[in-house]
C-alpha cells in the first residue's frame, strides 16, 4: 500500500484527522492485558496497541469492555478496532477482518496442584470444565465434556473462583493467560500441554482492507525489528 493509497482511505484517514485511534480490549487477561494498582491498562496486548499506534503517528485510546460487548463496540464504531487475545478462526473471519497473527497461545487445562488424575482433555468425560463465555476455550470444552458439565462465566477471574471453590475441576485457557492465572494462585498448576494451536490476531470491521494492510506492514516491521520478541519476554517469559 503506497501512501496514495493510504491518504484517500476514509477510514485511515478518519484516523489520522482525530489524531488517535480508539482500541478495545477486555483487560482481565492478566499478563495480556490487565488493569494495574494504579487503574491503569497494561500488558501484551497494551504494549502492542501503543507502539501501533506510534508507528502510526496518532495517540492510542484504550477502551476496557467486558467480551460480552466488545464486538458490538467494534460493530457500533465505538472502537477502531480490538486488541485483546482474539484468536483468528473461520467462523470469526466470516464477520470481520483480522490482521495477520501476532501470537501463538495453544490452549491449557489448569487445575488443583493436588489433582492428578487431570493430565489431558481425554480425562475430562463428566468433568466440570470453566471458561469464559463465548470464547473458543467454550468452544473447546464442549468437545470434551457434556453441555451441562460446560460452566460458563463472564470473565477469568468468576472462572479462577470457581476453580478455587471447587465447583469447577478446571479451566480452559490460551497458555498467555494461564500463566497469569498460576502466577496470582499459588494452589493451582497447567495440567496438560497447549491441546490446540491457536494465534491471536487484531480484529476490524469487515471491509477494511486498506487498514489491516497498514497494520500488517506495521506488524511486520515490529516483527522484524525485534519489538515482539520484547514484549514476549517482558510479559510471557
Amino acid at each position: 500500500m503506497g501512501n496514495t493509497t493510504e491518504t484517500s482511505d476514509p477510514e485511515i484517514q478518519r484516523i489520522k484527522s482525530a489524531g488517535k485511534i480508539i482500541i478495545g480490549t477486555d483487560a482481565t487477561f492478566a499478563p495480556m492485558e490487565f488493569i494495574d494498582t494504579n487503574g491503569n491498562v497494561t500488558g501484551y496486548d497494551i504494549d502492542l496497541g501503543n507502539k501501533i499506534a506510534e508507528e502510526f503517528g496518532v495517540k492510542p485510546e484504550f477502551v476496557n469492555v467486558p467480551w460480552d460487548n466488545i464486538f458490538d463496540n467494534l460493530n457500533s464504531g465505538k472502537v477502531d478496532l480490538i486488541i485483546s487475545s482474539v484468536t483468528i478462526n473461520e467462523e470469526r473471519k466470516k464477520l470481520y477482518d483480522f490482521s495477520d497473527g501476532y501470537l501463538n497461545a495453544g490452549q491449557v487445562i489448569i487445575t488443583h496442584k493436588g489433582n492428578n488424575s487431570i493430565k489431558s482433555v481425554n480425562d475430562l468425560k463428566n468433568k466440570k470444565i470453566a471458561v469464559q463465555k463465548g470464547t473458543t476455550n467454550e468452544e473447546q470444552a464442549l468437545l470434551y465434556t457434556q453441555e451441562q458439565n460446560v460452566l460458563r462465566y463472564d470473565d477469568f477471574i468468576q472462572a479462577t473462583e470457581a476453580l478455587n471453590s471447587k465447583k469447577a475441576d478446571a479451566i480452559f485457557a490460551d497458555l498467555t493467560v494461564a500463566k497469569g492465572i498460576i502466577d496470582e494462585n499459588p494452589g493451582l498448576k497447567i495440567a496438560s500441554d497447549p491441546f490446540t494451536s491457536d494465534t491471536y490476531g487484531i480484529v476490524f470491521r469487515k471491509n477494511s482492507d486498506d487498514l489491516v494492510e497498514k497494520t500488517n506492514q506495521t506488524l511486520q516491521s515490529l516483527r522484524q525489528r525485534g519489538f515482539l520478541v520484547y514484549i514476549k519476554q517482558k510479559w510471557l517469559e
